[in-house]
């Protein structure tokens, strides 16, 4: 098994949690190799290079971020010989991937995924993006994808700004809850196309848009939908030309895990999803945020093994 660290993950105290949990880490598994993520852009080459020294079981150490470049590297790999499998120590602060948390699964307080016995063939989200007149790129994530509110407050959320900052030294819930509130504050509804499943497509202006294998995402927030890590579907749950206040109340039931029935929501199950707007918009993909002008969502079933 090798560990790979992102020692900037929860603002910094990634790092220290992780100088926590390695020692019983160790007594529990015995010896591992253990490295620190270079940066984004050279984890692929050290995957590829553990890869090559017989590697197969891969562990994500961060927040969900670290657990979407961890996957994205692993899926680049050419693993016809040897059937990858993926772990995770949750050193995130929200740590969606282990959702619903079990309390037998905590190690020194924080939440792992490392039981290799229990394992489970989990499906993946591909996503193709554009922006512009760029070429079209392909991600992949775990856990889910987001396109209006959810993305932008995830972006506001891993910002720099002087108040959330201030409010995560406080709670962690409570800056995701003021970077929803300040986003639904400033936020347009985005007119667009949807796609479902190729079959004719249809206008929406977009308040808010869940594309996800766990409905658990942001902090508390839940999505009543029935979907599972292996069923071979995506969830999908819009939310369409909500007012301001109407975006509140949409939160507000989130948290109580209802969203399905209400007016301006609609939800599906589908296998393939096509999103496109004549504007830029923010892409979420596992707690990660880029801007893009079109996505299609796509369903690779049982594409990567995952530990419980």
């Amino acid at each position: 098994m090798r560990f790979y660290i992102n020692p900037h993950c929860d603002f910094g105290y990634g790092w220290k949690k992780w100088l926590r949990i390695e020692p019983a880490l160790r007594r529990q598994y015995g010896n591992f190799e253990a490295e620190k993520i270079q940066s984004p852009e050279n984890i692929e080459a050290q995957v590829q290079r553990a890869f090559k020294e017989g590697e197969n079981f891969f562990i994500a150490a961060g927040g969900d971020g670290t657990v979407h470049l961890l996957l994205n590297a692993l899926l680049n790999l050419n693993s016809s010989k040897q059937e990858i499998i993926l772990g995770a120590v949750g050193l995130g602060s929200s740590n969606d991937f282990h959702k619903p948390f079990r309390p037998e699964s905590y190690i020194e307080g924080i939440p792992v995924r490392l039981d290799r016995e229990n394992q489970i063939y989990c499906d993946v989200i591909s996503v193709e993006h554009r922006k512009g007149k760029d070429r079209l790129a392909t991600s992949y994530c775990l856990v889910n994808a987001s396109l209006g509110i959810t993305a932008e407050a995830n972006a506001l959320y891993n910002s720099r700004v002087p108040t959330i900052v201030r409010i995560k030294r406080f709670s962690h819930e409570a800056a995701v809850v003021a970077s929803a509130l300040m986003t639904i504050f400033h936020y347009k509804n985005i007119p667009c196309r949807l796609t479902l499943d190729n079959e004719s497509s249809q206008k929406f202006n977009l308040t808010n848009l869940g594309v996800f294998k766990n409905p658990h995402f942001a902090g508390n927030l839940c999505y009543d939908t029935d979907v599972s890590p292996d069923d071979g579907n995506l969830g999908v749950n819009l939310c369409s030309d909500m007012a301001k206040l109407e975006a509140v109340r949409a939160l507000v039931r989130l948290y109580k895990r209802k969203f399905n029935g209400y007016p301006k929501t609609y939800s599906w199950l589908a296998k393939e999803l096509f999103f496109e707007s004549e504007r830029p918009f923010a892409l979420e993909m596992d707690g990660e945020v880029i801007q893009v002008s079109q996505a299609r969502f796509k369903i690779l079933p049982k594409r990567l093994r995952c530990c419980r």
